[in-house]
Order: structure tokens, then sequence, then C-alpha cells
């Protein structure tokens, strides 16, 4: 990661939403309290398989708090919207940019209407800001190569 974007994203790992104690406490003996250090041990599939071996946490554990360190970047995205976008299939700022502005809004709003998460659905206006601020942003998250599997 880049420093002068390390130096703008030192949010706590504790302010991101559903974070188990102990799993603070493995990453704090590591030195990772903010969601860009965590971002730059732990962004690349590799480093994070390695990771989540030195610190004995789930890999999919692991992956999941990157994933919301990645969203974490997005301004103006809170815990509920957030959790919206997770239902919805988006788990990093690759897969937001991917997404047609208008068809997300239509999309959370019909959600939000069934599953009434929030007091309001988001407006176009921030939906297109979120897609816009994440088409601005590097992609920072690598998975692992997807295998087939073998007939027998």
């Amino acid at each position: 990661m880049p420093p002068d974007l390390a130096t703008q994203y030192a949010l706590p790992i504790s302010k991101l939403r559903g974070v188990p104690f102990q799993v603070r406490v493995a990453l704090k003996v590591r030195r990772i309290t903010t969601c860009s250090q965590l971002l730059s041990a732990a962004a690349l599939h590799d480093n994070r398989m390695a990771l989540a071996r030195t610190t004995k946490l789930a890999p999919e554990i692991l992956t999941e708090l990157v994933q919301l360190a990645d969203m974490a970047r997005i301004n103006g995205i809170g815990a509920v919207f957030g959790l919206m976008l997770e239902e919805m299939g988006i788990h990093d700022v690759e897969s937001l940019a991917r997404r047609d502005p208008e068809m997300l809004h239509l999309q959370l709003r019909e959600y939000n209407r069934r599953e009434r998460l929030a007091r309001r659905s988001p407006t176009p206006e921030e939906v297109a800001d979120w897609v816009g601020q994440a088409r601005l942003l590097p992609v920072l998250l690598t998975y692992a190569p997807m295998h087939t599997a073998a007939a027998g």
C-alpha cells in the first residue's frame, strides 16, 4: 500500500463490525491494529494465508476481516449499509467498482424494503458516490486461483 494511503487510512480494526476480541488480540500481538496495517499485511492471498498460520486464525475469518477493512476505505458506508452490500455479494472494493450504480441502488432499496435492515435506503447519489470512490481506489485484495475439481 502506498505510504500516503496508509497514513490516511488509520481506522482501528476494533471499529469494524463484529470483530471478535480474540482476533483483535491475535493481530495486535503482531502489531496489526489498523485497517491499513491489516491490508498491508494480508491483502495478498499468500500473505493472508501466512498470517492465518502465524496467528492461528481461520483463513476464512481473516479473509472476511480483510474484506471489511477493504470496504471501510469507502466513505459513507456504515455498518448497516455495509451489511446490506455483503448480503448482496459485494464483499470488497473491486466488486463494488464493477456494479452499475443505478441498478445497485434499486437492488439495495428493494432489499431494504424486504428485510428492513436500515431506517432508510441509501440514496441514488450515495450509491453513485460509493461506486465512484471504488472505481478510483487501487485494487488491493487478491484471492486464491479458482481450481476446477477433477472428475473421479
